[in-house]
């Protein structure tokens, strides 16, 4: 038995195969059935059926950003590059300060080399 997190999961990428026409022969029917049935389905297939038209839509006319969200998401980008970096500085520089203070105690046997 699965979970149910992974049965939605499935059911939610078995009903947008069927909306973008991926589906044939009994596998469409079962989709068919479940849409038929659950109108909570039926809401997510036409849901699916208005991204694709969107999308197709999309696909054929050029898209620009505004340059104000260009320069937000490479923002972000540098500030989630950087912070990512500090994380790890400010971790290694703390496992070296708990390496020493436990060489320090006199916890460790072994000769301090740092780090490991």
């Amino acid at each position: 038995m699965m979970p149910a997190g992974e049965h939605r999961w499935k059911i939610l990428e078995r009903i947008g195969s069927y909306a973008a026409g991926e589906l044939e022969g009994e596998e469409a029917r079962e989709v068919e059935q479940l849409i038929f049935e659950r109108p909570e389905y039926r809401l997510l297939a036409e849901s699916y059926a208005k991204m694709l038209v969107i999308l197709a839509t999309l696909g054929s006319e050029p898209v620009e950003a505004p340059e104000a969200v260009v320069g937000y998401v490479i923002r972000r980008a540098y500030i989630s590059a950087f912070m990512r970096s500090a994380e790890a500085f400010i971790g290694a520089l703390g496992r070296l300060y708990i390496d020493a203070f436990v060489y320090y105690l006199g916890l460790r046997r072994e000769s301090y080399g740092g780090g490991t």
